[in-house]
């Protein structure tokens, strides 16, 4: 019986094997790892008294946060494929690829999408949201020091968060998609990413969650057609910082 069965799974399981095996698993696990490890909460647990009295100690677990998932979803998936011999399709699109097409096609979204988010920053669910470190990110640096302190540490968070979204974007439409792209082809390399994509957004705004369906086939498009995921870092990192600042604005002192 245990043979038999074995004989029927063999298919299953050698279909399983190779690069888009290593590239699934090993991203679900880096998810994982960020989750726990790479958070806001394990920094407050394990770091944070290390760096009590700090002017800015409530900004440094988003600190900490923003550079383990650019180390975990960016660094680590490089080392796991050089590590298991990955074939590197396409570079797993570090390269920019159709810069024309990136630059126009990244244009016409903010067009859409800059007026969505000034609309969307006035609604309660995504002001009680964002920004995500709320004022303890933009509290003064040093003490005496008002006003250039605090829009120093406000660029310092806002660069460290856009960063962010450059390791987010090349674990979803970088690292797996092209991992996937020559056994699952096109719509399976854009859909499989999406799914994880989407449920990395639960706990944010209902309206946020629902449209990273939408976001990711988009961006997974995007990645497909300028064959690099830079452009759509750039414009989810740019959507996001822009989120950010105009939600921000109650905590900065004046210009």
């Amino acid at each position: 019986m245990i043979s038999r069965a074995l004989s029927a799974a063999r298919p299953y399981l050698r279909d399983l094997g190779g690069e888009p095996a290593v590239a699934l698993l090993g991203a679900s696990a880096l998810l994982v790892v960020g989750h726990h490890q790479g958070s806001t909460a394990y920094f407050a647990e394990h770091w944070a008294a290390a760096f009590a009295g700090h002017p800015a100690a409530g900004a440094l677990p988003f600190f900490y946060w923003f550079f383990a998932s650019v180390a975990l979803y960016l660094g680590a998936p490089l080392l796991l494929a050089r590590v298991t011999r990955g074939s590197f399709h396409r570079a797993y699109g570090l390269g920019l690829g159709d810069a024309k097409a990136g630059a126009l096609i990244a244009g016409l979204f903010l067009l859409v999408m800059v007026p969505a988010v000034v609309v969307a920053s006035r609604w309660q669910s995504f002001a009680g949201t964002y920004p995500l470190a709320g004022p303890a990110a933009y509290t003064l640096a040093a003490q005496g020091t008002a006003g250039r302190a605090s829009l120093a540490l406000f660029a310092a968070y806002e660069a460290a968060y856009f960063l962010y979204f450059v390791g987010w974007e090349f674990l979803f439409r970088g690292y797996l998609l092209n991992a996937l792209l020559p056994r699952f082809g096109r719509a399976g390399a854009i859909l499989i990413p999406t799914a994880p994509f989407v449920l990395m957004h639960l706990g944010k705004p209902e309206l946020e969650a629902l449209g990273a369906a939408v976001a990711g086939v988009a961006l997974g498009i995007l990645a497909l057609r300028t064959r690099s995921f830079w452009y759509g870092a750039a414009l989810h990192g740019t959507i996001a910082v822009l989120m950010d600042a105009i939600s921000a604005r109650p905590y900065l002192p004046p210009l």
